[in-house]
């Protein structure tokens, strides 16, 4: 998995925090309650799991909350390790589903 503060950074993103699909917390970067948003942004990831193998749609691979302040990307990996980035610049939108999209594909 790749460092996280680097992916923060290459990104643009505001904050980021890598964590289990449980919601267990590993790291963060630049977030308040990080413990909490990994338990939100776990539990989202495993509903969305869920319900994508329910209508027969394969494996999750990533879920993106888009807002009128900003947006957050979550790629889960095949071993339920979990990425999010948060950003409040929609205009970053496409570096960081391309850039989570490499991440999790190499």
């Amino acid at each position: 998995m790749t460092d996280l503060q680097i992916l923060v950074e290459e990104t643009g993103a505001e904050s980021g925090l890598s964590f289990n699909i449980d919601g267990i917390l590993n790291e963060s970067v630049n977030l308040e309650y990080d413990g909490n948003v990994a338990a939100m942004i776990g539990m989202i990831l495993k509903m969305c799991l869920e319900m994508s193998e329910d209508v027969n749609n394969g494996d999750l691979k990533q879920v993106m909350i888009k807002n009128k302040d900003g947006i957050v990307v979550a790629n889960k990996s095949q071993d339920d390790k979990c990425i999010a980035l948060l950003s409040k610049d929609l205009s970053k939108m496409g570096l960081l589903l391309r850039r989570m999209d490499s991440v999790f594909n190499n």
